[in-house]
């Protein structure tokens, strides 16, 4: 018994628990990423949401570098930006007041699949009006070898 709990954390330690954040350093090189926009509309009888139906689809080559060690964001035909992946971990959940919306809830997350592949996602809310769809965006990028 003693044996197997040893070689238990011995794997634990050298493979750790499957760690998926998305570092400056993954992101370095060429994606082919495809976003798609969901929305989900108020069914005021049924006094719910409906179903996420896809609005929009798109396909991308994004390519990340670090200068200076600062992570640049390209797309085709875009000049490159500062990408801080700070931003979006430290605002996963996030409520922001507006004048139109009075609350919008914005939730986001990012994460690695494989040594190859991440995803992004991020649905926003008006809690204010239901009117409004809540709208999710899902990207999903495969690095290009």
């Amino acid at each position: 018994m003693k044996k197997i709990l040893l070689l238990s954390l011995v794997s634990f330690a050298l493979f750790g628990c499957g760690d998926n954040k998305v570092t400056k350093e993954y992101l370095v090189g060429k994606w082919d990423c495809v976003y798609k926009e969901y929305k989900s509309k108020y069914d005021s009888k049924l006094k719910r949401y409906s179903d996420y139906s896809e609005t929009q689809s798109k396909q991308v080559i994004q390519s990340y570098e670090i200068v200076n060690g600062i992570l640049l964001s390209k797309t085709e035909n875009q000049k490159a930006t500062e990408f801080d992946l700070d931003l979006i971990y430290n605002n996963l959940n996030e409520e922001v007041r507006t004048s139109m919306c009075n609350k919008r809830s914005f939730n986001q997350n990012l994460s690695k699949n494989t040594n190859n592949k991440f995803t992004y996602e991020q649905e926003t809310f008006c809690e204010a009006f239901i009117k409004y769809p809540k709208t999710k965006i899902l990207a999903v990028c495969t690095r290009i070898k």
